[in-house]
């Protein structure tokens, strides 16, 4: 099967909200890496709302995005056959994570968990996981129907400096928390304020961890940071790639090349993915929005191999998959979808 990339895609199977649960769990899927077709969708694991999944060397973890006591857990997986085999779960001591975040040795992870405004940090040794502790936010933003309090997103570690990298929606902050061996740090060491009301949701980091892109779902922008002569990060440039919809902002996923020299970008009211180029300068410019194929792109994602891009519409139940020119970044549609329930990760293993 070396002519097909294998994916895995993580689902709602509980209604939360708005949000309908008409996946069944985590599932896998093949595309075929000539057409862009996909074939042998399957599930692999019934766990209940797994939607955010983490894939690295050989194991997946899952978060399990309900109220703190109702089901928020995190669990670890290794992969054999294809398939998936749980090796630990533990509970998550905050409301609905939203995703989870590895080191590069797989000995920390850390939950983002929106709910509760807070970031759970477990150790990972033996395939078993344990709580260490909680990093909890505090503050709100002047959006008061989505900024009442810190709501946390996203996390990720950094090779370079041996940091944490936290984003909060609610407080428009993203922070970072020094780590020492297998510790983390709960006084952040510097953080970036981004513009109020702009609700930072995800970010992605060049390879040497110099620059930094953030996607607001508020305000629908991308900011660009990057590092002074002093080591402190600040906000180089701003580009908004939609067009702003009447309902507010809700723009989902960021992605970066592995060329680095583009950023592509999801907005849900669009429906639409967005590519940037990289300009000599820094700056992001919009090279292309295009369809997302469906409805509600909550999560997409580029193969390793820079070539194809497939996208998770939400609300369509639906994945597309996208030809991709690395020359250009321009995306090309194949015509290729399958249905699956409520897709709203999307990785590859």
């Amino acid at each position: 099967m070396a002519n097909h990339q294998k994916i895995l895609i993580g689902s709602y199977t509980q209604s939360i909200g708005a949000m309908t649960g008409e996946g069944k769990g985590i599932s896998s899927v093949h595309m075929n890496l000539e057409t862009g077709a996909f074939d042998k969708l399957a599930l692999i694991s019934d766990e209940q709302n797994p939607a955010y999944l983490t894939s690295q060397d050989g194991r997946v973890f899952a978060i399990n995005e309900f109220a703190n006591g109702k089901g928020a857990g995190l669990s670890v997986h290794n992969i054999k056959n294809h398939q998936l085999s749980l090796l630990d779960s533990n509970p998550v001591d905050g409301d609905y994570p939203c995703h989870v975040a590895v080191n590069s040795d797989q000995t920390l992870a850390v939950t983002s968990n929106y709910g509760t405004g807070d970031f759970s940090v477990f150790s990972l040794s033996s395939d078993r996981l344990e709580h260490i502790h909680t990093i909890q936010h505090a503050g709100n933003g002047p959006n008061t129907d989505r900024q009442e309090g810190p709501h946390a997103h996203f996390a990720c570690f950094l090779k370079q400096t041996n940091e944490l990298v936290t984003v909060d929606l609610g407080t428009d902050r993203v922070s970072f928390y020094p780590i020492s061996n297998t510790l983390i740090n709960e006084s952040e060491v510097q953080h970036v304020q981004t513009p109020p009301g702009s609700g930072p949701r995800h970010l992605v980091f060049s390879q040497d961890e110099l620059k930094a892109y953030v996607l607001c779902e508020l305000s629908e922008e991308v900011l660009v940071l990057k590092k002074n002569e002093n080591d402190i990060w600040e906000i180089a440039s701003t580009i908004s790639p939609f067009v702003k919809h009447n309902e507010g902002g809700a723009a989902a996923a960021i992605r970066l090349s592995p060329d680095e020299k583009f950023v592509y970008v999801s907005g849900r009211q669009q429906s639409s993915i967005a590519c940037l180029k990289v300009e000599v300068s820094g700056d992001l410019t919009v090279v292309q929005t295009i369809s997302s194929g469906g409805l509600n792109p909550r999560d997409f994602n580029l193969m390793p191999n820079g070539k194809w891009l497939v996208v998770a519409n939400q609300d369509t139940n639906n994945l597309v998959s996208y030809r991709r020119n690395e020359e250009s970044g321009e995306l090309q549609e194949t015509g290729y979808s399958i249905s699956t329930g409520n897709p709203v990760c999307v990785q590859f293993f």
